[in-house]
């Protein structure tokens, strides 16, 4: 290829171009090599990584082109950077891989001020990530991972140096380690997040990333993550205790017993995203419910009697015990919901029975047969009006009864098939009482 070069033409120093790439400036170095930005003739802007025979040791160097040529055979995948070529000269070899976000933000690539968003730079600025963050963090990694394991390699190399951000999106990037898990026994990696029985198998790279997660998740430089979680960590979410759980078993120091698999890990990573978003639309749903069953409960309050206005403020006490309750439990929390459902209602019968009395009383005066059927009716409503409010106190029995098998581990299922039934009861009596209410009006011949 036509390399246009400054410098000696067997060592590739001095390089300006390599191949249609022009390279700007140098952004990253390490051990095998120097990361470059490039721009092609069309004004695209590339990542090249220019590795000289010259700067590293024969067997490195041969490590790193079969690393590179390796990744260069896996699909493109979720969680791992694009890698457009690998190119062999006389002096070396280079890759090209998509460029990394710019630090700052900015849209258009600056070569004067460009620099790499990494997340080592991320956690730099920010310490701790939000749990949520942290949670998608893992599963794009752990994707990446996986896709490596399917055609058995090992990264061998995953810090927070090695994740860069590509179109707001985290990726593994630097494969230059990587290996077939049959011959992965080694001593490479990073210090700190080599795991304690080197790399040999699928578990190894397990062991990094769960580091790498740790690191973000905590606000902890490699060196003090044994200090725990960071004052910024996000440790009052209520899905922390179990992200923790994740965290320590990715990391465990006995390999056995960490996960096996990145596909094992993402399966717990998204079951967590997903009850993190479950225990949301559960607290969102439970303040829908619980604004519209107070505001129910207002308007109804200012319509009946003083003895059901005190009945009424106590409805709105297991409101508040309710909505206190659904943080401790996710699982609790939706089945709560359920419970909600069935005794956040309100009493039909009380709604017009001041008014109704009153009427009665005045058509009686003068229409005492009147009077006398419309009392027989009113009573009926005030009888399955009691019955609700006994059914109600059940269902509210059967729901404490519930809770306390629930936090020993029983199922609630017979508590709350009777609950349903009693609730169904008790929409059937309301269509009655509401039934009723109708026939009253219309035989006193007035609006509601």
């Amino acid at each position: 290829m036509n390399t246009s070069q400054t410098g000696n033409e067997n060592t590739g120093r001095g390089l300006e171009k390599c191949g249609k790439w022009r390279l700007l400036r140098e952004i990253g170095r390490g051990a095998y090599g120097a990361v470059h930005l490039a721009q092609a003739p069309d004004g695209q802007c590339a990542a090249v990584k220019v590795c000289r025979r010259a700067d590293v040791e024969s067997e490195r160097y041969a490590r790193e082109l079969r690393g590179v040529k390796l990744y260069m055979s896996v699909s493109a995948s979720e969680g791992l950077v694009r890698m457009r070529e690998v190119v062999e000269e006389d002096w070396g070899f280079y890759s090209v891989m998509a460029l990394a976000d710019d630090e700052f933000g900015r849209a258009k690539v600056s070569p004067g001020s460009y620099r790499p968003k990494t997340l080592a730079k991320v956690i730099d600025g920010e310490k701790a990530l939000p749990l949520k963050e942290c949670v998608q963090l893992g599963i794009a990694l752990s994707e990446g991972l996986a896709t490596l394991q399917r055609h058995h390699l090992l990264h061998r190399d995953i810090k927070p140096g090695n994740v860069v951000y590509i179109g707001g999106k985290p990726v593994l990037s630097d494969p230059g380690l990587l290996i077939e898990e049959s011959e992965a026994a080694s001593l490479v990696g990073t210090p700190g997040y080599v795991p304690p029985e080197k790399f040999t198998d699928p578990a190894s790279d397990i062991y990094s990333l769960g580091l790498t997660l740790k690191a973000a998740s905590f606000g902890r430089s490699i060196e003090e993550l044994d200090k725990g979680p960071a004052q910024e960590a996000d440790t009052q979410s209520p899905a922390f205790p179990a992200w923790w759980r994740i965290l320590n078993k990715a990391t465990d120091p006995v390999p056995s017993r960490r996960y096996q698999s990145a596909k094992a890990l993402l399966k717990e990573l998204k079951s967590l995203r997903t009850h993190m978003k479950a225990a949301s639309l559960v607290r969102s749903w439970m303040l829908y419910v619980t604004i519209g069953a107070v505001l129910s409960l207002a308007a109804a309050y200012m319509m009946v009697s003083h003895r059901e206005q005190n009945r009424l403020r106590g409805e709105i006490a297991p409101l508040k015990e309710f909505k206190g309750n659904i943080e401790e439990n996710i699982e609790e929390a939706k089945r709560d919901a359920q419970w909600a459902a069935l005794w956040i209602d309100s009493n039909p019968a009380y709604i017009y029975k001041d008014r109704v009395d009153w009427e009665i009383e005045r058509v009686s005066a003068t229409n005492e047969t009147l009077g006398a059927e419309l009392k027989m009716l009113i009573n009926k409503v005030a009888s399955l009006g009691d019955k609700h409010d006994a059914r109600l106190a059940k269902i509210k029995s059967l729901h404490n009864t519930a809770r306390e098998k629930m936090k020993k581990g029983l199922s609630d299922e017979k508590e709350f098939g009777q609950a349903s039934r009693l609730k169904n009861e008790n929409e059937m009596a309301d269509k009655e009482i509401r039934s009723i209410y109708n026939k009253i009006f219309e035989r006193l011949g007035v609006d509601r």
